[in-house]
C-alpha cells in the first residue's frame, strides 16, 4: 500500500514537471485577455493515456498552474489548475474507456459532443465579436528563472482587428467540421478533442465573468477573442498527441 502511495506521488510529480515544462516551453499572449497560447494540451493528452485519471487531472491542473504563477499570470492560476484537472480527468476516462474495448457507443457520443461544442463556441465567437481596431505584433524575451536557472521565455503579442477575428471563426466553424469529418474513426483524438472544448469553455467563462471585469477591469467581452486561440491551442495538442499516444499503444501492442 506505502509502495503504491510513493509509485503514484512519484508519477504525479513527473507528470507535473512535464505539463509545467510543455506549458512554458513556448507562450504567445492574447492582449484581450492577458492569457497566452502554450503546448501544454499535447502533455495532458499524451498523460491521459497513461496515466489514471485522478493522476492525469492532478498533474494536468499543477503543472499549468504553477507556470502561470512563474510567467506572472497569477490572476489565472486558479482557474487554471480547476480547468486543466476537469480536463485531464475527462481525457483521461474516456480514453480508459475506449482502450478497454467498452466505448463503441460512446465514441459516436463522444464525435458529437465534439462537433456540438466547436459549432456552438465558433458560432459564440461571431455572435460577440465587434468592429474596429489595428492589427499589430511585438515579439520579446522574458526572462523567467525556473528551479534557479535563467530561462528566456519567448513572448508574442498579437493584435488582431476583430474584423480578422470574425474571419477566423467563420474558417473555424469549417475547420471543426472538416476535422470531425476526418477524425471519425479516430475516437482517441475525438475524445482529446473533447477535453480541448472544457478547457475552450471554462475560460472563457472564466475571463468573461471574472478575470477581464474584475482583475484586470478589461471589458468582458474581450474573453471572446481567445476562444479561436485556445481552439488552435487544443488542436495543436491533439495534433502533437495522437501520434504519440498511437506510438505507444503500437509499442504495448507488439511487446504483449
Amino acid at each position: 500500500m506505502r509502495r503504491t502511495s510513493i509509485s503514484a506521488l512519484l508519477r504525479v510529480v513527473l507528470y507535473t514537471i512535464i505539463t509545467f515544462v510543455a506549458t512554458v516551453l513556448l507562450t504567445v499572449e492574447t492582449p484581450a485577455t492577458g492569457g497566452y497560447f502554450n503546448l501544454g494540451e499535447a502533455a495532458i493528452y499524451v498523460i491521459a493515456y497513461l496515466a489514471p485519471p485522478l493522476l492525469t487531472a492532478i498533474s494536468s491542473g499543477l503543472g499549468p498552474a504553477l507556470a502561470d504563477l512563474v510567467l506572472g499570470y497569477w490572476y489565472f492560476a486558479p482557474a487554471t489548475f480547476l480547468i486543466k484537472f476537469c480536463e485531464g480527468l475527462t481525457v483521461s476516462k474516456l480514453l480508459g474507456f475506449l482502450r478497454g474495448g467498452k466505448g463503441r457507443g460512446l465514441a459516436t457520443v463522444i464525435r458529437v459532443i465534439a462537433l456540438l461544442l466547436g459549432l456552438g463556441l465558433t458560432y459564440t465567437v461571431i455572435n460577440l465579436s465587434f468592429g474596429g481596431g489595428a492589427s499589430s505584433i511585438e515579439f520579446s524575451w522574458t526572462p523567467t528563472a525556473i528551479l534557479g536557472i535563467a530561462i528566456p521565455i519567448p513572448h508574442l503579442r498579437v493584435e488582431i482587428s476583430s474584423y480578422i477575428w470574425i474571419a477566423v471563426a467563420v474558417a473555424f466553424i469549417t475547420i471543426v467540421l472538416l476535422y470531425v469529418v476526418l477524425l471519425w474513426g479516430k475516437p482517441y483524438a475525438i475524445a482529446m478533442a473533447v477535453g480541448g472544448m472544457i478547457m475552450v469553455t471554462g475560460y472563457f467563462l472564466y475571463e468573461y465573468f471574472v478575470s477581464n471585469p474584475i482583475i484586470l477591469h478589461r471589458d468582458p467581452i474581450g474573453a471572446i477573442f481567445e476562444i479561436p486561440v485556445n481552439i488552435g491551442q487544443f488542436v495543436a495538442g491533439v495534433v502533437l498527441a495522437y501520434p504519440v499516444v498511437q506510438f505507444i499503444e503500437k509499442a504495448r501492442s507488439s511487446r504483449s
